[in-house]
């Protein structure tokens, strides 16, 4: 029986720590009802030594994918693989690289947390952790922008991404493999062409980064998507009409075919 291993996310970087934890245990489940021999941990129970067939894994912390990095150097098949979780926390790279492939991202700079002032922004801004998936904020007045540096200060944020605000239609998506996921409302929301444009988009984001399984949001203004937003493996349990168990249903299939997939490469090589 192939053996695998699901690996939580850390709390302190989860956004949604209950649902992180249940769209791994439902995946987990899933990949039972297929053959596999599952267990779980958490990244701080993970020594690397484990004898596995394949890793999935919701942890981003740098040890933690560091050891990851190593299992995967000894053909162990891992998703999201650790350098796509970690390249994605750099969110100055990941938007130069989403903007050269042709995705639309909104104005972004990167400024020290140290050297940042009110005047470096332009209007409305959003502000958020050069590092970081969470603790991003609205800037609106001074007011709005002294409270998020005083956050970043005392979380020990070293550079702060400051992100052109778009005025728009917020929609949210999932990417599971080549699937992306939408608001089952979305064709009463916006033309079948941003639809299609939102989903090339997506998948634009999914090659920069590497990642398998992730999601984020778009800001629609003028009919003209923007990608405001991505992350590694997010809970799939905020859009609606679509289930937290339908995610981890098609994210076991994804990590199934993933898997043999690797492993006829590996005979071949």
């Amino acid at each position: 029986m192939l053996k695998a291993i699901g690996i939580y996310r850390e709390i302190k970087l989860a956004g949604k720590p209950g649902p992180d934890q249940r769209i791994l245990d439902l995946t987990a489940e899933e990949l039972r009802k297929r053959g596999f021999e599952v267990s779980t941990k958490k990244p701080e129970d993970f020594s690397g030594k484990e004898k596995v067939d394949l890793i999935f894994t919701m942890a981003r912390g740098k040890e933690i994918n560091e050891l990851l990095t190593k299992k995967e150097k000894e053909r162990t098949f891992i998703i999201n693989s650790p350098k796509s979780i970690r390249f994605s926390f750099n969110r100055k790279l990941t938007y130069q690289k989403m903007k050269k492939l042709g995705a639309n991202v909104p104005d972004t700079k990167v400024i020290k947390t140290e050297d940042i002032k009110f005047s470096d922004l332009k209007g409305k801004s959003i502000l958020k952790p050069a590092n970081r998936h969470e603790f991003w904020f609205v800037i609106e007045n001074e007011d709005d922008f002294e409270k998020a540096v005083k956050e970043y200060k005392e979380q020990g944020i070293e550079e702060i991404l400051i992100q052109e605000f778009i005025d728009g239609k917020h929609i949210k998506y999932y990417a599971i493999g080549k699937e992306v996921i939408l608001p089952q409302d979305i064709e009463n929301e916006v033309s079948k062409d941003v639809i299609e444009e939102i989903k090339k988009q997506t998948l634009l984001t999914g090659e920069a980064t590497g990642l398998k399984i992730f999601g984020g949001d778009f800001m629609v203004k003028d009919d003209t998507p923007f990608c405001v937003d991505t992350n590694d493996w997010p809970s799939m349990g905020s859009i609606e009409g679509f289930s937290q168990e339908e995610a981890a249903s098609k994210i076991a299939d994804l990590i199934e075919k993933e898997y043999y997939a690797y492993r006829k490469s590996q005979e071949n090589i």
